[in-house]
C-alpha cells in the first residue's frame, strides 16, 4: 500500500486525530487534503474504496455496499457472500468447521469438555439421570460458546487458526502449510463450484478481482493526486 493511501485511511480510522500529519512531515499536506485527494480517486472507483475500508477498517458501512454490489452482479445472494469471504480473505461457510476444530481457544475449551463429559459418564453410571443430563447441558454450551468465538473471531480477523496468525507452524517455526505463510485464512474457491457450477465461481472470481483492479487503480490516482498537490 502506497505511503499516502495508508496516511489517508489510518486518518478515517477511530484514532485518526493521533495521526494527523505533523507541519514537519514530509508530506507538507494535512488532513484535508489526504482526505480530499482519497475521495476524489474514490469517485471513479467506488468499489475499491468501499474494499479498502473494509478490509482496513472493518467498516460495516462499506461491507454491506460491496455485498450489495456483488449480489447484484451475481444474481445471487448467496454467492455474493462467498466473493465477500473470497474478496476479504474469510472463511467460507463450508471451511467453517474444520477451521473451527483447529482453532486454539477451541482446542482449549475442547480439553474442558471432555473432563465434564467424563463426570457424565459417571452420573451415568451411577444411574442419575438428572446429573448427567445437566452434565451434558454444561459440555454442550462450553462446546456451543466456543464455537461461536472461534466463528467470530476468524470472520472478523481472518487470522489462520492453524498459526493464529504467525505464518509459522507452532513450535517448528517454518511456514504454516494452511495458509502459505500468509497468516490468513485462505478462502476455498473450489466451494463456489460445488454449490452453484463452474461458470458461477468463474463469474466470482472476475467479479472479485474487478475490484481488487479498483483498489488499485484508486491508489495510483491518489498517489497523482498527491504528487500534484505537493508541487502546486
Amino acid at each position: 500500500m502506497s505511503k499516502s493511501l495508508e496516511m489517508a485511511l489510518r486518518l478515517f480510522s477511530p484514532k485518526g486525530a493521533l495521526h494527523e500529519p505533523s507541519p514537519g512531515n514530509v508530506s507538507n499536506l494535512g488532513r484535508d487534503e489526504f482526505l480530499g485527494a482519497l475521495q476524489a480517486a474514490a469517485k471513479k472507483n467506488p468499489q475499491g474504496y468501499q474494499y479498502l475500508m473494509a478490509d482496513h477498517l472493518l467498516d460495516m458501512e462499506a461491507t454491506q455496499e460491496l455485498l450489495a454490489h456483488f449480489s447484484e452482479t451475481l444474481g445471487s445472494s448467496e454467492a455474493a457472500g462467498m466473493a465477500m469471504a473470497i474478496l476479504l480473505r474469510r472463511p467460507l461457510p463450508d471451511q467453517l468447521d474444520r477451521l473451527v476444530l483447529s482453532h486454539p481457544r477451541y482446542d482449549k475449551e475442547r480439553r474442558r469438555a471432555a473432563v465434564v463429559m467424563e463426570k457424565a459418564k459417571r452420573a451415568h453410571r451411577a444411574g442419575n439421570d438428572h446429573e448427567y443430563q445437566r452434565l451434558l447441558d454444561e459440555r454442550n454450551g462450553i462446546l456451543g460458546l466456543a464455537r461461536e468465538y472461534c466463528v467470530a473471531e476468524m470472520m472478523q480477523s481472518g487470522r489462520c487458526p492453524h498459526c493464529n496468525g504467525t505464518g509459522l507452524r507452532p513450535r517448528k517455526a517454518d511456514e504454516c502449510p494452511k495458509c502459505h505463510g500468509t497468516g490468513r485464512v485462505v478462502p476455498d474457491a473450489e466451494l463456489v463450484s460445488r454449490h452453484f457450477g463452474v461458470q458461477m465461481r468463474q463469474a466470482v472470481e472476475h467479479a472479485v478481482e474487478e475490484v481488487i483492479h479498483q483498489a488499485s487503480d484508486l491508489a495510483r490516482a491518489m498517489d497523482r493526486q498527491v504528487r500534484e498537490m505537493r508541487v502546486a
